[in-house]
């Protein structure tokens, strides 16, 4: 597969970015219960150590709790992205030397780090809190270690819908489902630095291997009847005709007014606000449409928990 130059790929999946407002994409939505949980094998030993707090995080956790008391999860997610907009973007934050770490930055991000630490942070009422909803979204069962890592955003949003932290289901208008190959990890190996790493590739490529899921997703002839529905601080991921990949990049949408925008954390841009959420998915070429996802409020969180 040919790559356009446009394509950067960071830690957790492949963002795209084209130009000014347009930019990158990830996979979502309602996936069926019945795809069977992937199995593969720990690549480091499964203690937890202490997470890696990059300088100032703690400090950005503090302020951002501050901001969001007393919002629920939807409305705390879009004030904070709102919070966070020009912070700087940062890809492969995640792939460094050495033994994989939770690594916790509040500070620069890349699309996938900017939505899954929001998420975390708005559920949290502590830091300590905050650590393990980062972890738990991350990675497979809390284990930290690059092959439990939720490299794919269809991977992340089952581990999130198991965790009863996203909705289920959606029945957004237009809704409709295609079935792919995700494989891009393995096809695409000279991508990921750690990959280089033949123990950590063919793990990989043990988990891609035969991968067939089911994405739903809005195409894009259907956005703009979405559009009435969608609430401040719903998640999206842009739907991607990239072989084996499921999404390019991901975002926040908020509603001002009568008009849906995007906050994303885009290449050589940072954390930005692109105007018109549907104007701004057609402009990114690899674009078939969106996934959108909604996290679940914690009152529905401690109905629906296991023996309520």
């Amino acid at each position: 597969m040919n790559i356009t130059p446009w394509l950067i790929f960071a830690p957790i999946t492949a963002v795209a970015l084209v130009s000014d407002a347009r930019v990158d994409a990830p996979n979502s939505a309602s996936v069926p219960a019945a795809e069977a949980p992937i199995t593969v094998p720990l690549m480091q030993p499964t203690v937890r150590p202490a997470p890696a707090v990059v300088e100032g995080t703690r400090e950005r956790f503090e302020q951002a709790r501050a901001l969001i008391q007393g919002l629920t999860v939807n409305a705390a997610i879009a004030r904070l992205a709102e919070s966070f907009l020009g912070s700087p973007y940062l890809a492969g934050s995640l792939d460094g030397a050495g033994p994989e770490q939770l690594r916790l930055d509040l500070t620069r991000f890349d699309c996938m780090l900017f939505i899954e630490q929001l998420l975390a942070l708005a559920l949290s009422d502590s830091f300590d809190q905050f650590v393990e909803h980062t972890r738990n979204l991350r990675y497979r069962d809390g284990q930290v270690n690059y092959c439990t890592r939720q490299h794919y955003f269809h991977d992340w949003v089952r581990s999130a819908q198991s965790q009863n932290l996203l909705e289920t289901t959606s029945g957004w208008p237009g809704e409709i489902t295609r079935s792919l190959l995700l494989n891009f990890m393995s096809e695409q190996r000279q991508l990921y630095r750690p990959m280089q790493s033949q123990e950590l590739f063919d793990c990989i490529r043990r988990r891609d291997e035969n991968r067939q899921v089911v994405q739903h997703y809005v195409p894009l002839h259907a956005i703009e009847s979405v559009l009435p529905r969608i609430q401040s601080g719903d998640l999206f991921a842009i739907a991607t005709r990239i072989e084996g990949l499921d999404v390019s990049h991901t975002g926040v949408l908020v509603r001002d007014r009568s008009s849906v925008d995007a906050i994303h954390a885009a290449p050589g841009r940072g954390v930005m606000r692109s105007r018109s959420f549907g104007r701004y998915l057609r402009s990114i070429p690899d674009a078939i449409g969106a996934v959108i996802v909604r996290p679940v409020h914690p009152e529905r969180m401690s109905q629906e928990q296991p023996g309520t």
